[in-house]
């Protein structure tokens, strides 16, 4: 069931409940009027003037937050179809983690790749972009994150995220805690033009927050093309 039929289907519900209330409300009054129960004369609105009043309200109501889920919704939709059907993934390994097929990659050279290095701070980013574009047995880029400062680093978290050209987010996820051993390496793969943005977070305890940067001794952001 779409998101608008379920919002009609509440309208609906909602018009039904407070129209069955008045209606046992009116005739609880006009009982107590016919019973002599009451002195009041204030003259009520029938059950019928009173439920078309309220659906013109909820009727409203309706229309805008309608109007506020197409708009959003439209923004979302900005991107070209292709961008739905396209993949978008990312993986996270410490330098442990790099053996087997993994270990051929290198930090100094990889062919077919583009080299580019970044320093954020404390942080040093050896970029690989793939210059063929999209290939499905290999990753469209290839990030190594080190640290090159004086604190002993125990832990590391980061976010991702990929945006079209047009800076639509096409999504991302995050984590934090994974133990930190030398560097980290984020490995990729997109097969439409986009833009990666990668957040690494540092950390020299174990304190932890629902921000992952609370504790964070650095934290440091890069933006790649991936053509």
């Amino acid at each position: 069931m779409s998101l608008f039929a379920l919002l009609i289907i509440t309208m609906i519900g909602i018009i039904a409940v407070i129209s069955t209330l008045y209606w046992l409300f009116y005739q609880h009054r006009i009982n107590k009027q016919l019973h002599g129960e009451t002195s009041s004369t204030r003259r009520l609105l029938s059950p019928l003037v009173f439920t078309v009043i309220t659906a013109f309200v909820v009727l409203i109501v309706y229309i805008g937050v309608a109007s506020a889920l197409a708009s959003r919704y439209s923004v979302t939709m900005q991107s070209p179809q292709e961008y739905f059907n396209a993949i978008y993934d990312f993986k996270v390994y410490d330098s442990s983690e790099m053996t087997g097929y993994r270990s051929l990659y290198s930090m100094d050279e990889n062919l077919g790749y583009t080299k580019t290095l970044f320093k954020q701070g404390n942080i040093e980013f050896t970029c690989f972009i793939r210059e063929d574009g999209p290939d499905y047995f290999h990753p469209s880029f290839i990030i190594y994150a080190r640290y090159l400062g004086d604190k002993e680093i125990l832990y590391s978290g980061h976010l991702g995220y990929f945006f079209t050209p047009h800076g639509t987010n096409m999504g991302g996820i995050g984590s934090a805690g994974s133990e930190y051993n030398n560097y980290i390496c984020v490995i990729g793969t997109a097969t439409m033009q986009s833009r990666f943005e990668l957040t690494v977070y540092l950390y020299d305890s174990d304190q932890k927050s629902e921000d992952m940067g609370e504790f964070a001794v650095e934290k440091e952001t890069i933006s790649i093309q991936i053509p």
